[in-house]
């Protein structure tokens, strides 16, 4: 069977949520070549049993072919070495071959270009000239993360510095000698390369050019953004991918939310309590198929990634649907009514620099129709106004994570470190009775 590729109309625009008739019909059209190549894909199908040109309906889909985790792709690999049963092509077709932790064989066909032209859009978006010199510190050691960014920024006609990780005073060298103006990497990279040009002598403002950063593979809170902005004078724009499937959403200019980018990806958005489809301002649980052939096709490959969908259009004209990253799925619960992630609280909280690790308490007392959520936050240095902090950061709690929740202010030490970010697997305590 033959299928059009990344660079065909078959990915031309961004699937939607919730999917239209037309991206189920692409998606139908690839799980019709899985079936005819994959090994793994002809066996699920046989077992469930599904017929891909028989297939009426997304529903149908979603309720009939199960969900693949990394570790299934893991045991694949393990079972079958070194590519595993899911592999759709001979290895005479391969154009590259990467590595994900596990470790996990990534081989990719020449046409597929780990995304390359999706983040040359996001590059662009960002207000990226061609021209401007672009520096990469991402790693590109076996893992795909720096190669794929350096070849989206020759794309998008930047001069690129292929700075990797490490070697700090080098790379703040590299970054004034040749006056890079565009940064990718991680925030916390970012912050190491301020505090060690101000160990050389230099100034980050002053002395170094950055004006905007693609930042990637770690959290952007809103203080490491402030932060980041005062010492750099730098425009931060968040962006998230993951792995095995690539580049998924970032930020326009207005900051409010990261657009869904990813081009040959037929994107769900699931309740992580339900399984439902997830409803706009709700949270969803990524799960992902990849359109078109692929020389390791994964389907409804579920990275455990929460999201929150954005309601109503974006402003800035992009009709893409946005996402903001909430965390992963094993430490969320429903508290009264509202699926909650420690990492929603941690932004929260991460906006007061009082503060420090949380853990927060449910219960459901008896007699009394609603949980109770109660909120106990280390207090890192003295307060002159314990009640009015308690006051301000249950007020913020309200307007972000949409639950009220009791707050307690505690020593340091009564919150364990596994609490903290970014696992947080101690961080929710749930009482209530099973």
């Amino acid at each position: 069977m033959e299928l059009k590729t990344q660079n065909s109309t078959l990915t031309t625009a961004v699937t939607p949520w919730p999917p239209t008739a037309a991206a189920f019909e692409q998606l139908r059209d690839t799980l019709a070549w899985v079936d005819e190549h994959s090994p793994y894909y002809r066996r699920l199908f046989r077992e469930v049993p599904l017929r891909p040109a028989a297939l009426r309906s997304y529903d149908e889909f979603r309720s009939r072919v199960p969900r693949l985790d990394k570790t299934a792709v893991a045991a694949d690999q393990r079972a079958h070495p070194p590519f595993g049963e899911l592999l759709a092509v001979p290895r005479a077709r391969f154009g590259s071959l990467h590595t994900s932790p596990g470790p996990l064989f990534v081989p990719r066909l020449p046409e597929e270009h780990g995304g390359t032209a999706v983040l040359a859009a996001a590059i662009g978006a960002m207000g990226v000239q061609p021209g401007e010199v672009a520096h990469v510190t991402l790693s590109y050691h076996v893992m795909p993360g720096g190669l794929r960014l350096h070849r989206a920024f020759e794309a998008a006609g930047c001069l690129v510095l292929n700075g990797g990780t490490g070697a700090s005073q080098l790379q703040v060298e590299l970054a004034r000698t040749w006056q890079a103006t565009v940064y990718a990497g991680t925030p916390s990279f970012l912050a190491h390369l301020g505090d060690t040009a101000r160990q050389m002598g230099l100034d980050p403002r002053t002395d170094l050019h950055y004006r905007v950063g693609f930042s990637t593979a770690e959290a952007l809170t809103p203080q490491l953004r402030a932060d980041l902005r005062e010492m750099f004078g730098i425009e931060l724009f968040d962006h998230c991918g993951e792995a095995l499937i690539g580049p998924l959403a970032g930020e326009c200019a207005l900051h409010a939310g990261m657009h869904l980018h990813a081009r040959d990806l037929f994107c769900e958005f699931l309740d992580p309590a339900s399984g439902a489809p997830a409803e706009p301002g709700g949270l969803g649980e990524l799960v992902a198929t990849q359109l078109g052939p692929h020389a390791l096709p994964l389907v409804r490959y579920a990275p455990g990634d929460v999201f929150r969908l954005s309601a109503g259009p974006c402003p800035c004209g992009d009709p893409a649907p946005r996402v903001v990253f909430v965390g992963q799925v094993g430490v969320i619960r429903k508290i009264k009514g509202v699926l909650v992630h420690p990492a929603q609280v941690h932004r929260v909280i991460s906006t007061f620099s009082e503060l420090g690790r949380f853990q927060i308490f449910v219960d459901h007392p008896l007699g009394q129709r609603y949980d109770r959520a109660v909120l106990r936050v280390a207090v890192q240095q003295t307060l002159s106004n314990p009640e009015e902090l308690k006051v301000r950061v249950a007020a913020q709690l309200k307007a972000t994570v949409l639950i009220d929740m009791d707050v307690e202010l505690v020593a340091e030490a009564a919150i364990p470190e596994s609490a903290g970010a970014p696992r947080f697997a101690d961080a929710m305590v749930d009482r209530r009775a099973k």
